[in-house]
């Protein structure tokens, strides 16, 4: 089973990898970001490597008030930073689209990214 593989900036989902001598490299067609395929992941937080990757949900509102799952695509969740929503998404709970993962993006002194599904 080929692996699911997303864009770790912008999400994207078309990616086109090139071979070179250290291996293969990924670019993203939306974005341009560029990384080699099998470089294990490091937290952007913590820098530690228990990165878990887990389905994220984006959603809209189809009728009215009625929120969606449209489609899902991965990210990754730092097994400490991340703990409370890795928790949430080995119970099958998508992670919520607007949830900003540790180990994509640093937060600074200890915040905490929501987890709220509808809006305020």
């Amino acid at each position: 089973m080929p692996r699911q593989m997303t864009c770790p900036d912008c999400g994207e989902e078309e990616l086109t990898g090139e071979r070179a001598e250290s291996g293969i490299h990924i670019r993203c067609g939306s974005c341009g970001v560029r990384w080699a395929r099998d470089t294990p992941c490091t937290c952007a937080t913590c820098q530690g490597q228990d990165i878990h990757m887990r389905p994220q949900a984006l959603t809209q509102y189809s009728r009215g008030t009625q929120l969606s799952i449209v489609s899902l695509h991965y990210v990754p969740l730092c097994a400490e930073c991340d703990a409370g929503m890795l928790a949430r998404a080995n119970r099958q709970k998508p992670v919520p689209g607007q949830y900003q993962p540790a180990a994509t993006r640093r937060r600074e002194g200890g915040e905490e990214s929501g987890s709220l599904i509808l809006p305020r």
